[in-house]
């Protein structure tokens, strides 16, 4: 699952780590793996966090066109319960998405009451938001 969310550029930082470690040890992070996963289910999603205008923006080596694609195919998760969607209808939007950050200052260019991605900055005027991939338990899961 991991490999499946990473971008290429993050995947070869795993794949060098991967390399780094001897069969005793591969066999060990996948034995961890196979419990965590048996005991809390999890799947990959986007998160969304709000930050000051003083923090620094998204990270630009970890966000890649990768994740803008698994992005536009998602919802993205803000805060535990709630769940919403980013607009691709405009280059603006696009842009703002695929940066990995939507800033405080984006106008909607249809001028839209609706615009998804003005209803997410309305919950926290002021503060843009930071994308990332994350990882989520999966609803309703042992625990």
């Amino acid at each position: 699952m991991l490999r499946e969310t990473m971008a290429k550029f993050g995947m070869d930082v795993v794949d060098n780590w991967w390399m780094d470690l001897d069969e005793p040890a591969r066999r060990d992070v996948i034995q961890l793996w196979r419990e965590a996963a048996l005991l809390h289910p999890v799947v990959a999603c986007v998160e969304a966090r709000f930050r000051d205008e003083m923090e620094s923006e998204a990270n630009p080596e970890l966000w890649h066109d990768d994740f803008y694609e698994y992005l536009v195919n998602h919802e993205i998760y803000l805060l535990e319960e709630h769940e919403h969607h980013i607009c691709t209808q405009h280059s603006a939007a696009r842009a703002e998405v695929k940066a990995g950050a939507i800033s405080s200052r984006f106008e909607c260019p249809f001028f839209d009451v609706g615009c998804p991605m003005r209803k997410i900055l309305a919950l926290s005027p002021g503060k843009s938001v930071n994308l990332r991939i994350g990882f989520r338990r999966v609803q309703g899961a042992a625990n």
